[in-house]
Formats: structure tokens, C-alpha cells, sequence
């Protein structure tokens, strides 16, 4: 998101995955972990170097730049966000309607 003019904050990219087997398999807190993972790889030449806020309606993903314990996923996914300087800001569904929209799969598999 993006102030505009208008100082309101606008979409400026949105990206998706289709998510393997094995992927869909896992627990939601992995598969949003997996979210923020995958599009600060796509986004890094945007957001390396400069100072971000990533905002979650998933309130469990506080322990991402203290992922400790034996989970080597969660950790290793820690590990690769450590080159980014963000914060976490956990946001209510009801004030995140843009993602929340996207986030549903309530499209029909065949669209695109």
C-alpha cells in the first residue's frame, strides 16, 4: 500500500501463488508466514534498504524475527526475512478488507 495524493493508502501490486500439495497441507500461520516470504522475494527490489510496515490480520505471525525452538521451517523462513527492515503491525480483518477479499478462494478453480 501506497499514500496517494488523497493521503489515503492504495494497492499498489498484488501477487499470487497457487499453492502445491504439500504446501496446502500446512497450518495457516505457515501458509501466511509463506505469504509474506514469498512477496518480500518478489518485492525485494523495492523494499531492501528501506524501512517498512508489514501489516497481518494473523496475530501469530509477532514471533517472525524470533522464530526459536525446533520448528526448522519457521526458522529458516525467519533467517531469510532478516535481510528486510520491517516491522510487524497486526491489524483487525475488519480493517484489512482489500487483502481479506483477495485472500478468500472463493473464485472458481478454472479462472485464472
Amino acid at each position: 500500500m501506497q499514500k496517494g495524493p488523497d493521503q489515503e493508502f492504495h494497492p499498489v501490486v498484488f501477487l499470487s501463488k497457487k499453492l502445491s500439495e504439500r504446501e496446502s497441507n500446512w497450518s495457516v500461520t505457515e501458509k501466511e508466514c509463506y505469504a509474506i516470504v514469498y512477496a518480500l522475494e518478489k518485492l525485494r527490489p523495492y523494499v531492501w534498504g528501506r524501512h517498512f510496515h508489514l501489516q497481518t490480520d494473523h496475530a501469530a505471525l509477532q514471533w517472525l524475527h524470533t522464530a526459536t525452538g525446533n520448528n526448522k521451517k519457521r526458522i529458516w523462513w525467519s533467517l531469510a526475512l532478516q535481510d528486510f527492515d520491517f516491522d510487524i503491525q497486526h491489524i483487525s480483518g475488519a480493517s484489512n478488507k482489500v487483502a481479506d477479499a483477495l485472500s478468500h478462494e472463493s473464485f472458481p478453480e478454472s479462472a485464472g
